[in-house]
Parts: structure tokens; sequence; C-alpha cells
């Protein structure tokens, strides 16, 4: 498995880890720092942080705050995977120690925290971020299907049509060549799909792209099945360059981003209209945070508006009962109910009514 999506899991288990981490009298230290800074600077940013508030907590706990510091600030040293753009680093001293640094391919604004928890919002931003999706580009010869993370290539998969033209007038009559073409084209295409189909099932990929020229690219979407073809967000009538794919994996990328706002908006969208009709949605924090802990939520909605305190303990609810999480900006409905909403698998008169009966 390439390094990318080794990474992408990771992230996914850290910010569990983290969400599920129990409280300690200790001070965590929360920090995110930006690789494309100077480490000169980003030791200056944390170490004024750092004087600021140390002093905010007892003296008992000066010393443990001053451990973890330390620790934070030999991370800094540390060399980091090609395509590290951020990094996020989590150190608690005391009786129950931690230490994790995480690197990450989507760039974080510097952020330093220190409290009883960690702080994860940035990592779910982060891992929102992580552009990644499969691409197929189609020519009558082959079909080049590429997972793309971060804008660059980390996987690549091939599937070639067999050539028979050398055997047309040797071994085979003009029409019994053209049965055979069109067979071997047909056997083509789903070899393609089966590529494309277990790439996605791997890799847990919800976006497709299909790349080339019209033709072909039409016939790969017409042999889609039902799954896949819903996970089409976009086609570029575009044909390779010999070898060189650099400019449609740009195009690429700009589409997979503009649907990603696209699926935003419309989760948001979504919610409001629940609203207005009284039906599967909720906004405000009381009405979330219990729709998260009766498990009746299907998605959070979160406004990055939301106070520090209140979105941290959404999200790490919402990450311990593995439910999805979407981030909007300068929302009106949301911010003007307290900058959160869920949207529901179900009625929560309904949870109501089974707790009554279990009683």
């Amino acid at each position: 498995m390439s390094e990318k999506p080794q990474r992408m899991q990771a992230l996914r288990r850290h910010i569990a880890a983290l969400a599920s981490l129990k409280e300690s009298d200790s001070p965590l230290i929360s920090a995110y720092f930006d690789t494309t800074e100077a480490p000169e600077s980003m030791r200056l940013l944390f170490g004024i942080w750092a004087s600021s508030v140390r002093s905010s907590f007892c003296r008992g706990h000066q010393q443990l705050f001053d451990d973890a510091k330390a620790k934070v600030l030999e991370t800094l040293d540390n060399g980091w995977p090609p395509g590290t753009r951020s990094f996020a680093v989590f150190v608690r001293a005391g009786e129950t120690p931690l230490t994790l640094a995480i690197p990450l391919g989507a760039r974080i604004d510097p952020s330093f925290h220190a409290g009883e928890l960690p702080v994860i919002f940035p990592l779910i931003q982060a891992k929102d971020r992580f552009n990644r999706y499969v691409i197929a580009i189609c020519t009558e010869e082959s079909a080049r299907i590429l997972e793309v993370s971060l804008g660059a290539v980390s996987e690549e998969l091939l599937a070639k049509s067999p050539e028979l033209r050398e055997r047309l007038g040797r071994e085979w009559t003009r029409e019994h060549y053209h049965h055979q073409k069109r067979e071997r084209h047909r056997r083509f295409v789903r070899e393609k799909v089966d590529i494309i189909a277990d790439l996605m099932s791997r890799r847990g990929h919800n976006h497709l792209l299909l790349a080339g020229h019209p033709r072909y690219v039409s016939r790969l979407r017409e042999a889609l099945p039902k799954h896949l073809a819903a996970r089409v967000v976009g086609e570029i009538p575009k044909s390779p360059n010999g070898q060189d794919d650099s400019s449609i994996i740009e195009e690429s990328l700009d589409a997979f981003i503009a649907a990603e706002y696209d699926e935003s908006v419309a989760n948001v969208e979504r919610l409001h209209q629940e609203i207005r009709r009284g039906g599967l949605g909720v906004v405000g924090i009381e009405a979330s945070l219990r729709a998260l802990r009766d498990g009746s939520a299907d998605m959070l909605v979160v406004s990055e508006n939301l106070a520090d305190e209140d979105r941290e303990a959404m999200v790490r609810l919402a990450t311990l009962h593995d439910i999805s999480i979407e981030v909007c900006e300068d929302d009106p409905l949301i911010d003007d109910y307290g900058g959160v909403g869920c949207l529901l698998r179900f009625r929560q008169d309904f949870v109501s009514q089974v707790l009554e009966e279990m009683a």
C-alpha cells in the first residue's frame, strides 16, 4: 500500500483514539504546526503561546506543562515524510503520559491549546481536505485508473486492450475479426469496471471521475453498475498527451473540489429543508447533543463559528459514535441557532417513546 493511503487510514485511527482519550489532571498540549514556516518561526510562536498560558496552571501542574512543552519542541526536529504540509502534536506528561505526532498532507493554520482533553477539530477539517478520489483516463487502446491524493497519483492500475489486427487476413475473415473486436472491447470495458470497483472498495472512495475521448468515456459510464455510476462526480473530455496526464490530473482536482463543495452545500440545504418541515433535522447545541447521545443523529453539521469548547464536544461525540461530520462556513440558519445541527436517522420523539416503553 502506498504511503498516502496509509497516512489517511492512520489519521482516521488517530482521530478515533484521541476522541476516546480519558481526561487527566495533567495538562495536555495540542499543537498544530505549518511545515511551510521556518522551524525557528514555529519555535518562537509556540514559545510565546506557552509563556502566556503557563501561569494559568497551578504550581503543581506547571512542571507537568513544562515537561509536555519540552516534548513538543523535540518534535520540531523530526524529519517528516515527503508531502507533509503540516503536523499535529499531542503531549501529556505525568501518570498517564501521551506523545503522538501526526504528519498531515493538508495544510493547517498553526494553533496551540492546553487542557484536559485533546483538541481534534483541526484534524476533522484536515481529513475533509484530504483530496482522494479515483480517475479513469480512457483511450481506445488502454485505460489508466489512478488514485489521486492531494493532487498526486498514489496508485496506478492499467487495463490494456488486446491487439487483434495482426490476425486479420491470416487466421480470421473480416467479419470474424470485427466480431472478435467487439467481444474484446466488451471484455476490456468489463475489466476496467472490475478494476475501478476493486480499487474504490479497497480504499473506501466515494468519488470517481472519468476522462478521455467522449466516445470511450460514454462506453465506460454506460457499463458502470448503479453503485459506481452514483459516485461519478464529473467527466473531463480530454485525451492524454502521450503519457503526460498532468493537465488532466489538474482539471480532475478542480472538478473534485467543486463536487465536494456542492455536496457540502447540499447537506446543509437538506438540513434547512428538514427544519422547515419539522422533519429529520434539529439545530442548536442541546438538541444536537441529545441526538448524538441517543443515537438518532445521522450527520453532524457544525459551523466553524461555533465556540471551541462546544465544537470539540460535538465532534468528539460524533467520532465516538461513528457519525459523519460536515463542516460549514457562515451559514445563517446554523449560526443563528448556536452553530450546530444534526440530520437524523429517525425522529427524536420516537426515541423518547421507545425509552418510555422500556421503563
